[in-house]
């Protein structure tokens, strides 16, 4: 299933912006969080779909969990029959589409490094790292560090800058989104 991610950044981060108001920074990410993976849901309708993350309770009867390994999980699922006499279908990840992880801590470089490494062990056929640096000639230099990381991901690798939810009151910068290449081995802008 294609999905549109230039227009679910710029949604979460529209929504993003006006639910900010009464939030404190680390409340801001969270929300931010929270707008990606509802964003994601609408992208992924249907019963054979399921979106992970904290704040998401509706996977909880299937999984007992609401995130699952990454900030936020976009898979597939399937069923089989559980071993009780009367038996149930009994839910599975079956494949996995989205894989998202995001670091908003802009003074610990080791922090996203940690985050990223989460991507390398996934199989999902896309990754998205978030991150909060918004100075051109900085994003360019992570990107051009970080693609070492990318490279040893398979599937889509995107990257995804945006302003740091303690400038959120500020005028924010609205996201950018590079995706890496592999035959060029550096990130692009989408």
């Amino acid at each position: 299933m294609p999905v549109d991610l230039i227009s679910i950044i710029h949604s979460t981060w529209q929504d993003a912006l006006e639910g900010r108001a009464d939030l404190d920074n680390s409340k801001r990410s969270a929300a931010w969080i929270d707008f990606l993976g509802e964003n994601f849901k609408k992208q992924y309708q249907g019963n054979q779909y399921r979106v992970f993350w904290k704040g998401n309770a509706e996977n909880w009867a299937h999984f007992k969990r609401k995130e699952f390994l990454f900030d936020v999980l976009v898979c597939s699922i399937d069923t089989i029959p559980s071993f009780q006499p009367s038996p149930q279908n009994l839910e599975f990840i079956a494949q996995c589409h989205w894989q998202i992880e995001s670091e908003f801590n802009k003074r610990n470089a080791r922090e996203i490094v940690i985050d990223m490494s989460k991507l390398v062990i996934g199989e999902a056929e896309n990754k998205l790292f978030i991150t909060s640096h918004r100075e051109e000639e900085k994003e360019k230099k992570l990107l051009d560090r970080y693609a070492e990381i990318a490279a040893c991901c398979s599937g889509n690798f995107y990257f995804c800058f945006i302003t740091h939810p303690n400038e959120w009151d500020d005028d924010p910068e609205g996201p950018v989104v590079y995706r890496y290449e592999t035959k060029k081995l550096k990130f692009l802008p989408l």
